[in-house]
């Protein structure tokens, strides 16, 4: 099991979020998975999904929401969570190699 804490950076002026990578050896595909507007990606919940789905050869790809990095309550307005989703899926993209990608969330996500 791989576990990596990886940068997303977002476009423009808007810095980086943090990702985290968690992918079995023998992984099959890659889901990234953004989190609900009341927690972040270290979630139990998402912890406990992610872990799950490495049993069955699926990596996850989580990354936090740029308010949640920036300890801000309120979620993220469509023009900025929009290109977050849009930078995780190219972060993640890149970490999947040839293996499918596959992207959902849970609530806000």
């Amino acid at each position: 099991m791989k576990t990596l804490t990886v940068p997303v950076q977002l476009p423009d002026d808007l810095g980086t979020v943090t990702g985290l990578l968690h992918s079995p050896s023998n992984a099959q595909f890659m889901l990234v998975l953004a989190h609900g507007a009341g927690t972040d990606m270290r979630h139990a919940f998402l912890e406990t999904l992610a872990q799950r789905l490495a049993d069955r050869q699926i990596a996850t790809f989580r990354f936090n929401f740029r308010y949640k990095e920036l300890g801000k309550g309120a979620p993220d307005r469509p023009k900025i969570a929009l290109p977050t989703v849009r930078a995780a899926i190219e972060t993640a993209a890149g970490l999947a190699g040839t293996m499918p990608l596959f992207a959902g969330g849970k609530s806000f996500g």
